[in-house]
Protein backbone atom coordinates (compact mmCIF):
# COMPACT_ATOMS: atom_id res chain seq x y z
CA UNK A 1 0.00 0.00 0.00
CA UNK A 2 1.45 3.52 -1.07
CA UNK A 3 1.93 5.96 1.33
CA UNK A 4 -0.29 9.25 1.47
CA UNK A 5 1.58 11.18 3.86
CA UNK A 6 2.78 14.57 2.70
CA UNK A 7 6.75 15.11 3.20
CA UNK A 8 9.54 17.35 2.55
CA UNK A 9 10.86 21.35 3.61
CA UNK A 10 7.73 23.21 1.64
CA UNK A 11 5.51 20.86 3.99
CA UNK A 12 7.31 21.76 7.36
CA UNK A 13 7.24 25.56 6.66
CA UNK A 14 3.61 24.98 6.10
CA UNK A 15 3.38 23.39 9.77
CA UNK A 16 5.83 26.06 11.10
CA UNK A 17 3.19 28.42 9.71
CA UNK A 18 0.27 26.12 11.54
CA UNK A 19 2.26 26.63 14.24
CA UNK A 20 2.80 30.16 14.58
CA UNK A 21 -1.07 30.54 13.72
CA UNK A 22 -1.88 28.22 16.91
CA UNK A 23 0.42 29.98 19.13
CA UNK A 24 -1.02 33.38 17.83
CA UNK A 25 -4.49 32.06 19.24
CA UNK A 26 -3.51 31.74 22.63
CA UNK A 27 -2.58 35.83 22.53
CA UNK A 28 -0.81 36.60 25.92
CA UNK A 29 -1.05 33.47 27.97
CA UNK A 30 1.43 32.26 25.42
CA UNK A 31 4.28 33.78 27.37
CA UNK A 32 7.81 31.18 27.12
CA UNK A 33 10.41 31.58 29.07
CA UNK A 34 13.02 30.87 26.90
CA UNK A 35 13.48 33.81 23.96
CA UNK A 36 13.81 31.47 21.07
CA UNK A 37 10.26 30.32 21.20
CA UNK A 38 8.29 33.68 21.93
CA UNK A 39 6.12 34.81 18.63
CA UNK A 40 8.30 37.39 17.51
CA UNK A 41 10.96 34.76 17.30
CA UNK A 42 9.12 32.20 15.51
CA UNK A 43 7.66 34.10 12.86
CA UNK A 44 11.63 35.50 11.85
CA UNK A 45 12.22 31.94 11.70
CA UNK A 46 9.66 31.09 9.79
CA UNK A 47 10.78 34.19 7.17
CA UNK A 48 14.11 32.72 7.31
CA UNK A 49 13.11 29.27 6.37
CA UNK A 50 10.55 30.64 3.40
CA UNK A 51 13.67 32.31 2.45
CA UNK A 52 16.11 29.79 2.32
CA UNK A 53 13.81 27.31 0.44
CA UNK A 54 12.76 29.67 -2.40
CA UNK A 55 16.88 30.11 -2.50
CA UNK A 56 17.03 26.25 -2.83
CA UNK A 57 14.19 25.82 -4.69
CA UNK A 58 15.59 28.66 -7.37
CA UNK A 59 19.15 26.62 -7.15
CA UNK A 60 17.62 23.03 -7.58
CA UNK A 61 15.86 24.26 -10.90
CA UNK A 62 19.39 25.76 -12.30
CA UNK A 63 20.64 22.35 -11.25
CA UNK A 64 18.41 20.75 -13.31
CA UNK A 65 18.45 22.83 -15.96
CA UNK A 66 22.16 22.24 -16.41
CA UNK A 67 21.86 18.60 -15.95
CA UNK A 68 19.59 18.35 -18.80
CA UNK A 69 21.47 20.36 -21.16
CA UNK A 70 24.26 18.07 -20.81
CA UNK A 71 21.72 15.13 -21.35
CA UNK A 72 20.81 16.71 -24.96
CA UNK A 73 24.51 17.49 -25.59
CA UNK A 74 25.59 14.49 -24.92
CA UNK A 75 23.01 12.20 -26.10
CA UNK A 76 24.34 11.67 -29.56
CA UNK A 77 27.77 9.84 -28.12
Amino acid sequence: MASTSETGHAKNVANFQDLIEFVTGYGATYNPSKSSLKLPQLITLKASAESNLADVISKNTNYNNKVNERITAFSGL
